[in-house]
């Protein structure tokens, strides 16, 4: 099965098939990505081009996978021909629940009833980012070490996890095609892989 190939729209974000010149969505015009070799060989060319949460971007092409973990940030590189095994790792967003602890434990001390309302609305808006946001980590294992790459924290089933999602599938469908392990994240409700 040939490895499809999509661009992210530069107006309205949402993930298209490389070559079809405009959005479907918002008619703008799309960014070109040439087409990898279809016959199991390495990719000649840019393959992947995502720009994520934060100021992130992932891009990869011909051998070569980068990482700018924000606007201004310098990119980490990685070569294909070094990796053996690829992974997505998703997690709630677990750092929201200090504002909860947080706000909890001063509750018990605020006699004003204004406060306490306050306090009870952060402890909860704590809970709610804690279930409603992932972050994604993208690992690459070259068999001496893993390197792990944030992807950011989305809002589930936003425009930007499509587009993490996006990102990913081409990847994997990229890094098959040279005979490398790839690790699926686990699908929604169901026990992780190993």
């Amino acid at each position: 099965m040939p490895t499809e190939v999509l661009v992210m729209c530069s107006r309205c974000g949402r993930p298209q098939r490389a070559g079809a010149g405009r959005c479907a969505a918002c008619g703008a015009v799309l960014p070109d990505a040439p087409l990898p070799l279809r016959t199991g060989s390495p990719v000649a060319g840019p393959f992947l081009s995502a720009e994520l949460a934060g100021g992130r971007v992932l891009v990869g092409e011909g051998n070569r996978l980068s990482f700018r973990p924000g606007a201004s940030a310098t990119p980490f590189l990685f070569e294909l021909p070094g990796l053996r095994r690829l992974s997505l790792v998703h997690r709630p967003r677990y750092e929201a629940l200090a504002l909860t602890v947080g706000a909890l434990g001063v509750l018990p001390f605020v006699p004003v009833a204004p406060a306490r309302v306050l306090l009870g609305l952060l402890a909860l808006v704590g809970v709610v980012l804690a279930l409603l946001v992932r972050r994604y980590t993208l690992v690459l294992d070259s068999g001496q070490g893993e390197t792990r790459w944030d992807l950011g924290p989305v809002l589930r089933g936003s425009p930007m996890e499509l587009r993490v999602r996006t990102a990913w599938r081409t990847l994997t469908d990229v890094v098959r095609a040279r005979g490398i392990e790839v690790r699926e994240p686990p699908s929604e409700g169901s026990a992780p892989r190993a």
